[in-house]
């Protein structure tokens, strides 16, 4: 449903699969001259930035109704990683099915006549869109997990730091 939204934001903000309608005009917001990498990265930001809200909603997906202090996430923190981890495999496994069919369907229209206007755009953009998901995504999923795991593990009773292995080999 994230991924649904992503795209629904996505074309409601104007933008469209072809080439011609990127908007160029906001790389200039912002600078006052001409600089190659932050205009590229602030059109990258404008294109796939309603896919990196939509994956950053992910995790906060999961902890909509979890209190962080709740009994549950306290006795099993791997039920949290659970979840996590599969609300995490299934927003990247659509993007993951989409791009993998926009590859497919791109091969098979190869010789189709409108095939650089309506295939490929869609292949070339289906391709960010899963990269850019999946590492934004696994890293915060990633980062919500060892954050919840460490913070089990130093708040355990009235300990404030984490666990130090001792040597047994010393008497």
């Amino acid at each position: 449903m994230i991924a649904i939204l992503a795209y629904l934001d996505y074309f409601s903000t104007g933008h469209q699969f072809t080439l011609v309608s990127i908007q160029w005009s906001t790389a200039f917001i912002g600078v006052r001259e001409m600089q190659l990498v932050i205009c590229g990265i602030i059109v990258a930001l404008n294109t796939l930035g309603s896919f990196i809200l939509a994956s950053v909603c992910v995790p906060m997906a999961v902890l909509w109704n979890e209190s962080l202090g709740s009994r549950v996430l306290r006795l099993a923190p791997e039920s949290f990683v659970a979840k996590l981890g599969g609300a995490a495999a299934l927003y990247v496994g659509y993007h993951a099915v989409v791009a993998t069919s926009s590859a497919i369907n791109a091969a098979v229209f190869r010789r189709h006549l409108m095939v650089w206007k309506i295939f490929a755009p869609r292949f070339m953009f289906s391709v960010p869109v899963f990269l850019v998901s999946t590492v934004v995504v696994l890293l915060l999923a990633t980062g919500f997990a060892a954050m919840r795991v460490l913070r089990l593990g130093i708040n355990v009773g009235n300990v404030r730091g984490l666990p130090v292995a001792r040597d047994s080999g010393r008497v």
